[in-house]
């Protein structure tokens, strides 16, 4: 069951719970929904992380938590696919919602993007950035969110059609 898989992968509750930032929620990190791992909570925290992941902003795990807190979907799973955004993967991340966002409001100027003088033309580059982060962190949320779905859906079919307690 995915739920077996999950469990061996995921950080654990006191992982979590060391984190230094984290331990801002206080008590908030001892409540049940947030550590279920049914399907529904499952996929409400792949969504947040991966929306959170895709937003270019500081401290993503404290909003990826507090989401998953209010929400009470997984916290483990929005905690973890937060680091989907990491070095490596920024620059590419960051360009491709700059051009998604230039690409919406078709601005009469455009100026590059490059990662040299990235803060210093911040002030014009902030909207298609932000914009762009925003198109691509619902459209991956949203595709994610189901192709998850679609798996775990598929893989208790499988497990029910081979284990013979289910017939």
């Amino acid at each position: 069951m995915p739920r077996k898989k999950l469990k061996k992968i995921l950080p654990t509750h006191e992982k979590i719970k060391e984190q230094k930032l984290l331990k801002i929620f206080g008590d908030f990190l001892h409540k049940r929904e947030i550590w279920s791992l049914s399907r529904k909570k499952v996929l409400g925290g792949v969504f947040i992380g991966i929306f959170v992941a895709a937003l270019p902003m500081p401290f993503q795990m404290v909003l990826a938590s507090l989401l998953a807190i209010i929400f009470n979907v997984n916290l483990p799973i929005s905690f973890a696919l937060i680091f989907i955004s990491n070095p490596l993967t920024m620059p590419f991340m960051f360009y491709i919602e700059y051009e998604i966002g230039n690409f919406i409001l078709n601005p009469p100027n455009p100026v590059e993007f490059n990662f040299d003088s990235m803060y210093e033309n911040f002030d014009q580059i902030a909207l298609s950035l932000y914009l762009g982060s925003i198109i691509l962190g619902l459209s991956s949320a949203v595709f994610l969110r189901m192709l998850v779905n679609f798996l775990w859906i598929r893989t208790v079919r499988k497990d029910r059609k081979t284990n013979k307690r289910y017939k």
